[in-house]
């Protein structure tokens, strides 16, 4: 019982945690990917009726499942000319930041399955408690149903489990296209279940878990041979072909529409593998590729979480390299160690090629991490243990560690969920610009700058062209913001002539108005990074958004 209350409570404060602050920058969108390539295809599905995206730069099964959730949220009919809410962007963005906030606080409950079950398997005795800690730092859909199958392939090998994790990477693809790579961890599992040096015993029926195994016979087998066997095994053929199925099912156009789609995907993966400073975190040198993922799961996980994480990882490794592919029954944890490492580790050396390096790209690996975490936690007590401390004082001395790492991620996110209930610098910068600039005058904003009746949108491109040609076009203002010029500024010998652009802003033309942030953190804390979130005041004067210069051009 206070197992399943601990579970329930971690879910209810993972749905506060991300649904505070939902409403934040409403009616206006801040985002030009939220905006433009997520809320206007759902709403046009969803009004429309019509399935054929207009893009592929993301899959689309998830798209399908908000479309599908705001009509039923607006008790909408069949598709008719009139759209009703659909029309309200206030109940668009809200609908579907909604959805995917509780579906993402649900997962919290696969997550603590599979962690139970490495614990268990790595032998921890205070397994449910320390998956409740795991499960209580994050989690994430479909790739956390994916591992739990693949698990359960460990454990008995049964054709229903390569069905529902091959099922289950063909949902995540549908999501992410990157969590295709998953299926690696698939085979993993399969060849860890019928590698012959262990023959693995199936799991108790009533509880689950995995039952101790047993040796196996090679049969005077080659490894090679051995390897090749096991890859033509039907089953493992079956999760491929659910995984294909059901990506295709819930993604059926990339298939009828496929040179649109092979188009889009090219122009994304180059983006993502070109040289520039779009979504760039700052970081360079040569090690950069290197330190990118573990500084951003740092920034992610909090420093308590991020100490557990590496502590458990240590662990694992450990365990692998002791037990990895040996003749001993105890081997399952390396084996579980394997299926669990597979997916992080794959995407981390993918990860070296990128040039485009969003923290966001690396959110689904937060998952595995807190999975660690709850190993790291394990260790810890395990340890204590061993220096022949009292049962009752190690499981107190791991609460207490668990709930301060809890509590101090939980001061970040109290922080951060306070933040975006204040006004964003683009929502104030809008506020003045209303009545202070004519209706009848366009304003040249780039992305990421305050909203207005009449804007002329430039995207990353403001800076291209000089001043002269804007006046000689008749335009008198411009806005600025700092989430794109500093991307620039941050590399004035790379790109000289648009650091000239904003320095001629500066000189030539009338500054009408300058909005900051506070505090100032120098990138931004709500798309792409949480570094410094506990020094984010809990008054009033916090204040979210960018750096947003209005200038008059003048003669």
């Amino acid at each position: 019982m206070p197992v399943r209350a601990g579970l329930a409570f971690a879910v209810m404060a993972a749905i506060l945690a991300r649904s505070w602050g939902l409403d934040y920058g409403l009616p206006y969108s801040f985002y030009p990917d939220e905006s433009d390539k997520v809320m206007e295809p759902i709403r046009a599905i969803a009004a429309s009726g019509d399935l054929r995206p207009n893009h592929y730069l993301y899959p689309t099964f998830w798209l399908y499942c908000l479309a599908l959730a705001l009509r039923l949220a607006a008790g909408l009919g069949p598709p008719t000319a009139d759209l009703g809410p659909l029309e309200s962007p206030t109940y668009v963005y809200g609908t579907i930041r909604a959805v995917t906030a509780v579906v993402g606080a649900l997962s919290v409950i696969p997550l603590f399955l599979v962690a139970r079950r490495i614990l268990t398997v790595f032998g921890s005795p205070q397994a449910h408690l320390c998956a409740l800690v795991a499960a209580g730092f994050l989690a994430l859909r479909f790739l956390i149903l994916a591992l739990y199958f693949a698990l359960r392939i460990v454990d008995d090998g049964r054709t229903r489990w390569y069905l529902l994790a091959g099922l289950a990477t063909g949902l995540a693809s549908g999501a992410k296209y990157p969590s295709a790579t998953f299926a690696l961890a698939i085979v993993a599992a399969h060849l860890a279940r019928t590698s012959p040096s262990i023959r693995l015993a199936d799991s108790d029926p009533r509880s689950g878990i995995p039952q101790r195994g047993t040796l196996g016979e090679t049969g005077g087998r080659q490894p090679v041979q051995l390897v090749s066997s096991a890859l033509v095994d039907r089953r493992l053929w079956l999760a491929g072909l659910a995984t294909i199925a059901s990506f295709l099912a819930t993604s059926p156009f990339i298939v009828l529409d496929w040179p649109r789609f092979r188009a889009d995907f090219a122009s994304q993966a180059s983006r993502v593998l070109s040289r520039g400073p779009v979504g760039d975190l700052g970081s360079s040198g040569p090690l950069a590729p290197i330190l990118y993922v573990p500084d951003v799961l740092g920034w992610g996980l909090d420093l308590p979480v991020a100490v557990l994480a590496a502590l458990g990882l240590g662990w694992v490794a450990w365990t692998v390299t002791r037990l990895a592919w040996v003749h001993r029954p105890e081997a399952r944890p390396a084996r579980y160690a394997a299926v669990l490492l597979v997916y992080p580790l794959v995407t981390y050396v993918f990860s070296w090629s990128w040039q485009d390096r969003f923290a966001r790209y690396v959110v689904p690996l937060v998952p595995f991490a807190c999975i660690l975490a709850g190993l790291g936690l394990a260790w810890l007590m395990r340890a204590l243990a061993r220096r022949s401390i009292a049962a009752e004082h190690v499981t107190a001395i791991g609460m207490a560690v668990g709930v301060a790492a809890l509590l101090w991620q939980a001061d970040g996110v109290v922080r951060f969920d306070v933040l975006l209930t204040h006004p964003d610098t683009r929502t104030i910068a809008a506020q003045w610009m209303a009545p202070n600039i004519p209706p009848d005058q366009p304003v040249l904003t780039e992305w990421y700058g305050p909203p207005h009746s009449n804007i002329r949108q430039t995207g990353l491109e403001l800076a291209d062209r000089p001043l002269d040609r804007y006046r000689e076009r008749g335009l008198r203002y411009v806005a600025t913001s700092s989430f794109v010029y500093d991307r620039w500024l941050r590399n004035p010998e790379r790109f000289p002539r648009r650091v000239a652009f904003y320095r001629s802003l500066d000189d030539e033309a009338r500054l009408l108005l300058w909005v900051a942030p506070w505090p100032d953190f120098g990138y931004d804390p709500v798309q792409e990074g949480w570094q410094g979130w506990h020094g984010i005041p809990l008054g009033s004067e916090a204040r979210p958004g960018p750096h947003i210069r209005v200038y008059q051009l003048t003669e």
